[in-house]
């Protein structure tokens, strides 16, 4: 029973140093290589093949999320900056003139 525990335990330690040389991996590869990164594959030795062939995908995943988090990060910008103007807008026009004496 024990020893089932101390084995799972290890498997599980396993994996996430394997995950964390992966992730490393793909982070060295995006920052050394940039997002124009090309697949190169060698037959003659598909284990390495198969790694860059991971590495690739998870340089492509990352250029993707990336691109996604820039998008989103304007459009909370842009929305941001109107719910702004829109509550400075509605106020009343003492309050509005007090707002601009202090930080316009």
């Amino acid at each position: 029973m024990i020893a089932i525990v101390v084995l799972e335990s290890t498997a599980k330690l396993v994996a996430a140093g394997l995950l964390a040389v992966y992730i490393g991996l793909v982070l060295m590869s995006y920052r050394l290589d940039g997002s124009g990164q090309t697949l190169r594959v060698s037959w003659r030795d598909p284990v390495r093949g198969l790694v860059r062939l991971c590495v690739w995908v998870g340089v492509k995943a990352l250029v993707s999320i990336i691109s996604i988090g820039r998008s989103l990060f304007t459009i909370l910008t842009e929305t941001s900056a109107d719910v702004g103007e829109e509550y400075i807008r509605r106020r009343p026009h003492s309050a509005l003139a007090t707002f601009r004496s202090h930080f316009i």
